[in-house]
């Protein structure tokens, strides 16, 4: 008996020594910084970490309890203290850290997430958001090509529209995937000519094999590049407008990339305009088991000929102007069919048309939201200005039209020419002067502006949501702490993209491409500052363009309440029903939340220990 206690000593002294052991995890490119590898410096003692697949991510397990810590780069004098400003505290009551970020002062920002008021209400898409998605985290993604293929990539002075076989890990800070046999492209209009790419990845197509073939109830996604943005959260915050306005919009969050162990910088991970889009906004119809989308239609203009909807565009195709994103299964002879009649209905819409009459055929309200959309941040890429970036959605059997408004990069003070004004003043001076054309003749107002939303009958509905906008969200009031809230979070990612951009990006500018200015953490500062008064930066075109709608529609003051809710929380969606094909998780919990703590290890040890000998 004495025996069988000694050797259960020794098992117990064991599991304890194994209990103590906490684990330390870090994303970092240690060869980017001049460096070896990582190390993680606790409380004052340095360690090496190791990399088991010879990547970025990198593990140290301890034995003890720390205090502080912060990570280092092997082979260098750098660590991160100049990046995050203190160490990191350990949480006594884990055995682990979350995948850290080296240099990255937030790992999670639950604690400092800022949010906007919901004006309108929700849609019950919203419910089917994806947890890729989340708020108040940036996801890693860490892609393989074989050496072949990354040299093709990066020796790239055109689009070659080529797929590249890859592989990749997803981090966020609580889960590592991996998946095989995904696909990356290149992706984009102006932006692909940048050496800072944007591209589009899809995973395997083996429907058998759920987790390789899909991450959170998403099959693809694109990964912009934010390469004319110096704020990288244009295209954010324009999407929380479109929220809190009630309309159809794709969720994007940021996030890192790296290719091949190597830093590419900080993107904003998108999800698609695509059939699940459709599915989860606009309900189409069922034939049997298989839905019947109407059809999808992207306008990308051209030089000469911006995409307003006109019917007529020289001898320019119609598919140079307008892309099938889901080609009409009812209309397989002309994929444009749709798009040609509502072109048609539109041209026949007169001055004295009724607004019932046009909403029989016509979804004014999302339009003119949209529109909105496009006014206040002055979309310089957009329908209202140069004829591009939006969708037209045509419901089955020739149902009703839809338009949205999308790619709000280059918005918030972005090489805008329209500052002030009307909606009638923006229209005319958002297009700069050389280009007030329509191919070879005089300039021509957006179709749907001048039948739609200039017609007498539904104007004034714009007017008050122009007001109503202007004094309840568009203002610095409701919009400032969620932009600064960003600033906060983002920060070292943005300053490590000026830093990527300038040192570790390989991929090169296209031939011809009108290189972008490279941001510098001066230039993102501005972007967010409170004492600058350039309408061309973020925060001072808020103020410049909400005080100037204050005078022309008579806005006493502005607010920051809603009735509604806010835009901007943590994704909490319902359960899944076996009949709904995407949803999101109830809660989204730390990946050790089944793991027996330190403390219940012991219990149980010496609960058996005591019961056995006694």
């Amino acid at each position: 008996m004495n025996n069988l206690l000694f050797s259960s000593i020794i098992v117990l002294t064991y599991i304890v020594n194994i209990s103590n052991a906490v684990n330390f995890k870090v994303i970092c490119a240690p060869f980017d910084y001049g460096g070896t590898g990582v190390s993680v410096n606790i409380d004052g003692t340095s360690y090496p970490m190791t990399s088991a697949n010879n990547d970025i991510y990198f593990e140290y397990n301890f034995n003890g309890t720390p205090k502080n810590y912060y990570y280092e780069i092997t082979g260098t004098a750098l660590n991160e203290l100049s990046l995050i400003e203190t160490p990191r505290a350990w949480d006594s009551q884990s055995d682990t850290t979350l995948n850290e970020v080296y240099g990255r002062k937030y790992t999670i920002g639950d604690s400092i997430i800022q949010t906007i008021p919901r004006l309108y209400e929700k849609l019950e898409g919203y419910d089917k958001y994806s947890l890729l998605f989340q708020e108040g985290e940036v996801p890693v993604i860490n892609v393989h090509l074989n050496p072949m293929d990354y040299a093709e990539l990066i020796g790239l002075t055109d689009d070659n529209k080529k797929k590249y076989t890859i592989e990749f890990e997803l981090y966020t800070p609580y889960e590592k995937y991996h998946f095989t046999n995904a696909t990356i492209k290149l992706s984009g209009q102006g932006s692909i000519t940048q050496e800072k790419k944007p591209y589009k990845i899809d995973l395997s197509g083996n429907e058998q094999d759920k987790q390789n073939s899909e991450i959170y109830k998403r099959k693809e996604f694109k990964l912009r590049s934010l390469r004319y943005d110096e704020s990288y959260i244009k295209n954010k915050i324009a999407g929380d407008i479109a929220e809190s306005l009630g309309l159809p919009i794709v969720q994007t969050a940021p996030c890192r990339l790296y290719i091949n162990n190597k830093s590419y910088g900080l993107y904003e991970i998108s999800d698609m305009y695509k059939k699940k889009f459709l599915r989860r906004f606009f309900n189409p119809p069922k034939n049997g088991d298989d839905y019947v989308y109407g059809s999808l239609y992207k306008g990308v203009s051209q030089e000469s000929y911006p995409a307003y909807l006109y019917d007529d565009f020289g001898t320019v195709e119609i598919s140079e102007l307008y892309e099938t994103i889901v080609p009409s299964t009812q209309n397989a002879q002309n994929p444009y069919a749709d798009l040609q009649n509502m072109m048609a209905w539109l041209k026949s819409v007169q001055p004295n048309t009724s607004k019932e009459e046009i909403e029989k055929r016509f979804d004014v309200d999302m339009f003119l939201k949209y529109a909105l959309i496009e006014y206040l941040t002055c979309h310089w890429d957009g329908y209202l200005s140069h004829g591009n970036n939006f969708f037209i959605y045509v419901e089955p059997n020739n149902g009703k039209y839809h338009f949205l408004s999308y790619d709000f990069d280059m918005t918030f003070g972005k090489w805008c020419e329209a500052k002030e004004g009307t909606i009638d003043d923006y229209v005319t001076n958002v297009v700069e002067t050389d280009k007030r054309v329509y191919g070879t003749g005089p300039q021509r107002k957006p179709l749907l502006y001048s039948n739609i939303l200039s017609n007498p009958n539904i104007k004034p509905q714009f007017e008050e949501l122009v007001k109503n906008v202007v004094t309840n969200l568009f203002n610095i009031q409701a919009l400032g702490p969620r932009i600064d809230y960003f600033f906060t979070f983002l920060k070292n990612d943005m300053y490590w993209d000026v830093d990527c951009i300038n040192k570790t990006i390989e991929t090169k500018f296209f031939q011809g491409a009108d290189a972008q200015e490279v941001p510098t953490v001066e230039i993102i500062n501005q972007q967010y500052s409170d004492i600058d008064t350039d309408p061309e930066n973020m925060k001072a075109f808020i103020k410049y363009k909400s005080s100037n709608l204050a005078k022309i529609y008579g806005i006493q003051s502005f607010n920051k309440e809603s009735k509604l809710g806010t835009v901007g929380n943590k994704i909490i969606a319902t359960e899944k029903s076996e009949k709904d094909d995407e949803s999101s998780v109830l809660f989204h919990g730390s990946s050790n939340d089944s793991t027996i703590n330190k403390p219940t290890v012991l219990l149980l040890i010496i609960s058996f220990l005591f019961t056995f000998f006694m």
